[in-house]
């Protein structure tokens, strides 16, 4: 439903989905082509400053994807909240490529001698479990996904019944479970922040489904204070290792995880502020007739964003790695590494639709089998 000039329908953030899963994804992949700067192409200094700050920010696509992944899923529970369905449906999209992906780069890994531990580490990896135990970051992510799978529908029924003080009960519940394990175990709080930390994000965007699904209409004067809070939030990020060194004595990289919660928490919160406006601005353009390339083009990437994620990351880096790449060709890695990884995505996926369609296909009957061999013998 399209909004009036004087409000602005938050079902815009459904009708964008794919396109700032797109986005999310692509900042993601940026964050981690830590390699490339403007440096090579520009003595402005404003502009290497601005592209650095907008490159290490990119962690927040994370955010950003989990609390579009609450509203898409607030969604599928509302339509059919029958448990198992719900677990199979998203167990059945994730893992068969997730453990594709997961079992080749592991194996990859242990044949070239870069991993030497034993068979249970190595079925921990493909099992992405080793995350909760060592805290190996290679897909932390997909860890917490298929956890957050888990206990979604109970964060989805204490949202239902309880609303706006539900959302709040459960990401105070988190926040003080995740301080708690910070004072109580600070090996596992390292381990298990980069997790910990994004699950608010996670839980807000069950909570907004509910708005999202009603195509609930709020005045467009709120996007303005959308837009001063994430020029706001922007701002405290990039002057977070400023704030600490005032705030903390002795602050330094070495217990800088331990402190890390304040980048998070405000990464957070700004990356729900940019779903709110990017959505606007994408279905803005749209209604307009224009954009319609590079939106094709973010919904394309959309698609693929957890192959993207998988593949990507660890693409980029061994190419970088083990060519060596001059700074003067990184621009050619990051937009190889990008097409590559894009083809093997595409690949992936239809591998394992292929492989997913054969082990679900109906066996044939019996009778027909034997009437058939009878035929041919005759």
């Amino acid at each position: 439903m399209a909004s009036s000039k004087k409000t602005f329908s938050l079902f815009t953030i459904s009708e964008a989905r794919n396109v700032l899963f797109g986005i999310a994804t692509l900042w993601i992949g940026l964050f981690h082509s830590d390699y490339l700067t403007m440096a090579q192409y520009t003595d402005n200094k404003f502009i290497i400053d601005v592209f650095a700050s907008f490159r290490g920010m990119g962690n927040i696509g994370v955010d950003m994807f989990l609390f579009l992944s609450g509203v898409g899923l607030f969604f599928s529970f509302t339509k059919d909240n029958r448990f198992g369905r719900f677990l199979k449906k998203r167990f059945m999209r994730v893992l068969p490529t997730a453990l594709l992906i997961g079992i080749f780069y592991f194996s990859f890994r242990y044949a070239t001698g870069r991993y030497n531990s034993g068979l249970s580490h190595y079925l921990s990896r493909i099992s992405f479990t080793y995350f909760f135990f060592k805290g190996e970051r290679v897909f932390w992510f997909i860890s917490l996904i298929l956890v957050l799978y888990l206990v979604f529908p109970i964060f989805y029924k204490i949202i239902e019944r309880f609303r706006l003080w539900g959302m709040l009960g459960i990401v105070a519940v988190v926040v003080v479970a995740t301080f708690a394990l910070r004072f109580i175990a600070p090996g596992f709080y390292r381990y298990w922040e980069i997790a910990l930390c994004r699950v608010p994000s996670f839980v807000i965007g069950i909570w907004a489904g509910k708005f999202v699904m009603e195509k609930k209409e709020i005045d467009r004067k709120w996007l303005w204070l959308f837009l001063g809070l994430a020029v706001g939030l922007t701002a405290l990020l990039n002057s977070y290792t400023p704030i600490m060194k005032a705030l903390i004595p002795g602050y330094s990289k070495e217990i800088e995880p331990m402190y890390i919660f304040f980048y998070r928490y405000v990464g957070s919160a700004l990356g729900i502020v940019l779903v709110v406006l990017l959505s606007f601005v994408c279905t803005s353009l749209r209604h307009k007739g224009r954009g319609n390339l590079l939106r094709n083009f973010l919904e394309f990437v959309g698609m693929y964003s957890m192959e993207y994620y998988m593949i990507y990351l660890n693409i980029n880096h061994y190419i970088e790695r083990v060519y060596n790449t001059k700074p003067e060709h990184y621009i050619m890695l990051y937009f190889g590494s990008f097409v590559v990884s894009l083809v093997l995505c595409v690949l992936t996926r239809k591998i394992c639709d292929f492989f997913m369609a054969y082990m679900q296909r109906k066996p044939a009957n019996l009778e027909e089998l034997r009437a058939a061999r009878r035929e041919r013998k005759k």
